[in-house]
């Protein structure tokens, strides 16, 4: 494909306009993920959506700003400065109202039809591009030196939601302390730090691309993991590295190279051997024995067993009388 195209294309994505068609299939996606982290964590509770509208509006508002909520956190400024916009803050709404209440449930089963599912799907990766490209740039202009807190918070700027993911579940009555995502990183959360990184990279020029090549390839990152996920659930690109890497760096080599050996020597012993010393006496049948004769000598045994414990038995009532 020639090269123009691609940096027309990537031109074109850097340049739309989010509000408020990229920003109705985030909400709505947002709130289709409380919805189903309520019917994961919270079976028990009968009809909770309508029990508790008020802290299922709380969590999903909670989720849908939380990259602004964080990142306007950490550079000093009001957590709550996003909700001066009253058309984001009521369009959230309308959207949340929609996936819960909507009458025969008709816009929750229209976003888990798969062909509407990848569209609202791609049009939340491109914009969580949009996210990550704006919070390093203006990071940049506060802070053109902090290269740590520039991606920081463009990756916060992307992935807020997953990171405070365990406070919107303490608000509908869940802790689940165990399941952070510090534990267990998702792959929006990792893909939104690598993202950071290489638009930090491209704009110190380390990376010798134009700046629209890059965003392209980063955006389609985004989508090519998005459609795959919705087909094959849970897939993460980066774990066979992430395997790799943490074998080698964060695993002595005395416990490597020792884990190894004792792999090796378990193999190489004999298959079926029973080791003596740390497994109970059996009885021991020779292989030349035909399968009637086994048969026959594993029954004497036992009833040679039996007869040693009844006698054992009946000296036993010797002694008390």
């Amino acid at each position: 494909m020639n090269k123009e195209i691609l940096i027309d294309v990537g031109s074109q994505l850097a340049h739309l306009r989010m509000y408020p068609v990229f920003d109705v299939c985030h909400y709505l996606l947002t709130a289709l993920l409380v919805r189903d982290d309520i019917q994961q964590h919270q079976p028990a509770t009968q009809n909770f959506t309508r029990r508790h509208p008020l802290s299922c509006w709380l969590s999903t508002m909670l989720l849908s700003f939380a990259g602004s909520i964080l990142s306007n956190f950490l550079l000093g400024e009001s957590p709550i400065k996003d909700f001066a916009h009253h058309q984001h803050l009521l369009l959230a709404t309308i959207c949340w109202y929609l996936v819960f209440y909507s009458p025969f449930d008709i816009i929750t089963r229209l976003l888990r039809f798969v062909p509407i599912r990848i569209i609202v799907g791609v049009a939340k990766e491109i914009q969580r591009t949009k996210k990550v490209f704006d919070g390093v740039h203006s990071t940049l202009a506060i802070y053109p030196d902090g290269y740590l807190i520039v991606v920081l918070i463009g990756a916060i700027k992307g992935c807020g939601g997953s990171i405070i993911s365990s406070i919107d579940r303490f608000i509908r009555g869940v802790w689940l302390p165990t399941q952070t995502e510090f534990l267990f990183p998702s792959f929006a959360t990792k893909a939104c730090f690598i993202s950071a990184i290489v638009f930090l990279l491209e704009y110190l020029q380390l990376i010798q691309f134009e700046r629209e090549l890059v965003y392209l390839c980063v955006a389609s990152m985004f989508i090519y993991v998005r459609i795959i996920t919705i087909f094959f659930k849970q897939y993460d690109p980066l774990m066979p590295f992430e395997n790799l890497s943490s074998g080698i760096l964060f695993n002595s080599w005395s416990e490597t190279i020792s884990d190894a050996y004792r792999r090796a020597t378990a193999s190489s012993t004999i298959p079926g051997a029973i080791n003596a010393s740390t497994q109970p006496q059996a009885t021991v049948i020779p292989a030349a024995l035909t399968p009637l004769t086994a048969t026959t000598t594993m029954i004497s045994s036992k009833k040679e067993t039996n007869n040693n414990d009844g006698q054992v038995k009946s000296l036993d009532v010797k002694k008390r009388d």
